[in-house]
C-alpha cells in the first residue's frame, strides 16, 4: 500500500505540473533558493561548531521553535500548498486509516520542504563535532526527531483546523481562543515596551530557553548538550520526549485521518433561524438600499459570521498587524509612531486578502449569473458585506493607537490614510477577483487548502493584485508620512486626500468589476465551479 499511495503522489504530481506549469516554475524556483541558501547553511554551522556548547544548544533551540511554528503556521495560512493527498480522496475507494497511514506516512516524509529542512537541521547537528562523535549522534538523533514531529504537527493543525471550524460551537469557541491568544500577546507587548529587548533578553530569554528545552518544542534540539556534558540519563530521555512526541502526533494524526474517511463534508453550522436573512435583507450601515445587492450582502455578512474559509482568513488578515505590533515594534524599539503601520497593515491585508472573493461563492456564482446583468450589484453587495465590518475596526485601532501614542494632533492623517488603504485594496479586489480568479475551497471543503491545479493562477493573481494596491497606495500613504516628518499641517490635506482617493477607488473599483463580471460571467463560471 506504500508503494500505491506513493505512485498516486508522484503521478498525480507530475499531471498537475503539464496542466499547470506555474507549479513546475514555482517548484523550480523553489529547489533554486534551497541551493542558493546552501552557502548559508554551511556558514551557520561553521559558526555553531566555533561556540560553547550552551550558546549552540540555545541556538538549536531557538531554530527548533521557530521551525516548529512556521510548520504548523504556514500550511493554515497559505491555501493550496499540497493537497494531492488529502484522506477525504480515498472515501470512495474504501480504503480505512490503517491500510493507507504508511503510505501517508512515507509522502510526506519524502516532500521537498522535509528534505531540505532534514539538510539544515543535519548541518546543525554535525556542528557538534568538537564535542566528539557520540554528541553529534545524539545531535543528529534529537534533530531529526524534532523534523518528524514537526511533519506530523502540520498535518495535525491542517485536520484539526478543518475540523474545529466545522461547527457552529466550534467556531464560537474558536473564536474566544483568538481573543485568548491575542490577549496572551498583550503581556508580552507590554513587557517588550516596558523594559526594552535588551533588559528582557538578559533576565527572561534564557529562563525561556531553558523551559523550552525540556518540552518537546525543544528537547531533542538540547539532547546533544547533555550528551556532551556526560550526562547520558539526560541525553536518554529528552530523546524519549521527543520519540514519544512523534509517536503522540502521529496517532492524532491517524485518528483525524480516520474520521475523514467515513465523515460527510459539513455543510452548515447547524443553526436554526426563523426568518431569512437574505430574502429580508433591510438598507443599513453599508448596506445598499437596492434588493439585489442587499440580498448579496446578506449572504456574505452570513459568511462572514460563519463559513470557515471567511473565519480561517480574517485570522490571518489578524495576524500580521498583531506581529508587527507585539514583536517587530519593542524589539527593534521603534518610535512608538511606528504603531500606525498596525492600522494600514490591517486596513491593507484585509482589501489585498479579498483578491479572490468570486471564487469563495463559487456555489452561488450560478444563482448570480442567470439572475440577469447584475453585475454591479453583486460586487457592490460583495464588496460592502467585507467594507461593512472592516472600516470600523480598522478605524477603531487607529483610535487605539493613537491612545497608546498620545499623539493626538495625528489623528486626521492616520484616519484618512487608512480610510484610504482600506478604500483602494478592496476596489484592486473587486477588480482581480473578477479578471483573475481562481478555484478556492468550496463551502463545507478543508479551509486551508485548495482545488489541485490551482498554484499558477493564484500567483498570478496574488502578484497582478499586489502590484496594482502597491502601486496605488503611496497616493494616499505619502501624505501621512509627510505630516510626521515635515508638518502636521500635512495630516489634514492626508485626511482629505485619503478619504476622497479610497471613496474614489472603492466605487470605481465596484463599478468597474461589476462591468467585467457582467462581461466575463461564463468564464468566471469556468474558472471557479
Amino acid at each position: 500500500m506504500v508503494a500505491t499511495v506513493l505512485g498516486i503522489r508522484l503521478r498525480t504530481a507530475l499531471h498537475l505540473m503539464r496542466r499547470d506549469w506555474w507549479r513546475a516554475v514555482l517548484i523550480g524556483f523553489g529547489v533554486l533558493w534551497a541551493l542558493v541558501f546552501i552557502p548559508s547553511l554551511l556558514w551557520i554551522q561553521s559558526a555553531l561548531a566555533r561556540q560553547p556548547a550552551d550558546v549552540r544548544a540555545d541556538a538549536a533551540v531557538v531554530i527548533a521553535v521557530i521551525a516548529g511554528l512556521g510548520w504548523v503556521l504556514v500550511p493554515l495560512l497559505v491555501s493550496g500548498l499540497d493537497d494531492t493527498l488529502d484522506p477525504a480522496r480515498f472515501r470512495s475507494v474504501g480504503a480505512d486509516a490503517r491500510r493507507i497511514m504508511p503510505g501517508l506516512t512515507a509522502a510526506a516524509l519524502l516532500t521537498l520542504p522535509v528534505l531540505y529542512f532534514a539538510l539544515a537541521f543535519g548541518l546543525i547537528g554535525f556542528s557538534w563535532r568538537p564535542d566528539g562523535s557520540a554528541a553529534v549522534l545524539v545531535a543528529l538523533l534529537g534533530m531529526g526527531l524534532t523534523l518528524v514531529g514537526l511533519v506530523f504537527g502540520a498535518r495535525v493543525a491542517a485536520l484539526w483546523g478543518t475540523r474545529v471550524l466545522a461547527s457552529r460551537r466550534a467556531k464560537a469557541a474558536t473564536a474566544a481562543a483568538m481573543l485568548l491568544g491575542l490577549g496572551a500577546l498583550v503581556p508580552l507587548a507590554y513587557l517588550l515596551f516596558s523594559q526594552g529587548l535588551s533588559t528582557v533578553l538578559e533576565t527572561d530569554f534564557d529562563l525561556l530557553l531553558s523551559q523550552l528545552a525540556l518540552t518537546p518544542l525543544g528537547a531533542g534540539a538540547a539532547a546533544p548538550l547533555a550528551a556532551a556534558d556526560g550526562d547520558w540519563w539526560g541525553a536518554g530521555w529528552r530523546l524519549a520526549l521527543q520519540a514519544l512526541w512523534a509517536v503522540v502526533l502521529h496517532a492524532a494524526w491517524r485518528a483525524n485521518v480516520a474520521r475523514s474517511l467515513v465523515v460527510p463534508l459539513a455543510r452548515g453550522g447547524g443553526s436554526r433561524r426563523r426568518d431569512d436573512q437574505v430574502l429580508d435583507a433591510r438598507p443599513g450601515f453599508a448596506v445598499p438600499a437596492d434588493g439585489p445587492a442587499a440580498a448579496v450582502h446578506a449572504r456574505l455578512r452570513r459568511a462572514w459570521l460563519s463559513d470557515p474559509r471567511y473565519l480561517a482568513s480574517l485570522a490571518g488578515v489578524l495576524l500580521l498587524p498583531s506581529a508587527f505590533f507585539v514583536l517587530v515594534v519593542p524589539v527593534f524599539d521603534l518610535d512608538p509612531r511606528w504603531s500606525y503601520a498596525v492600522a494600514l497593515l490591517l486596513a491593507a491585508t484585509v482589501g489585498w486578502g479579498r483578491h479572490n472573493d468570486v471564487a469563495f461563492d463559487s456555489t452561488a456564482l450560478w444563482l448570480d449569473v442567470v439572475s440577469g446583468r447584475l453585475g454591479r450589484a453583486v460586487m457592490r453587495g460583495r464588496i460592502s458585506a467585507t467594507a461593512a465590518w472592516a472600516l470600523p475596526v480598522v478605524i477603531a485601532v487607529a483610535l487605539a493607537t493613537l491612545v497608546w501614542t498620545r499623539s493626538w494632533q495625528d489623528a486626521p492623517g492616520l484616519i484618512g490614510a487608512a480610510v484610504g488603504v482600506l478604500g483602494v485594496s478592496l476596489g484592486v479586489a473587486a477588480v482581480s477577483s473578477v479578471l483573475v480568479p481562481y478555484r478556492a475551497p468550496a463551502p463545507g471543503q478543508n479551509p486551508f487548502g485548495a482545488e489541485t491545479g490551482t498554484v499558477g493562477a493564484g500567483f498570478v493573481a496574488q502578484l497582478a493584485s499586489s502590484a496594482v494596491a502597491i502601486g496605488l497606495l503611496p497616493l494616499v500613504v505619502i501624505p501621512f508620512v509627510l505630516s510626521l516628518t515635515v508638518s502636521p499641517l500635512w495630516g489634514w490635506l492626508a485626511c482629505a486626500l485619503g478619504i476622497a482617493i479610497g471613496v474614489g477607488a472603492y466605487v470605481g473599483g465596484v463599478r468597474l468589476g461589476g462591468i467585467v463580471y457582467d462581461r466575463r460571467s461564463g468564464r468566471l463560471l469556468a474558472a471557479v465551479a
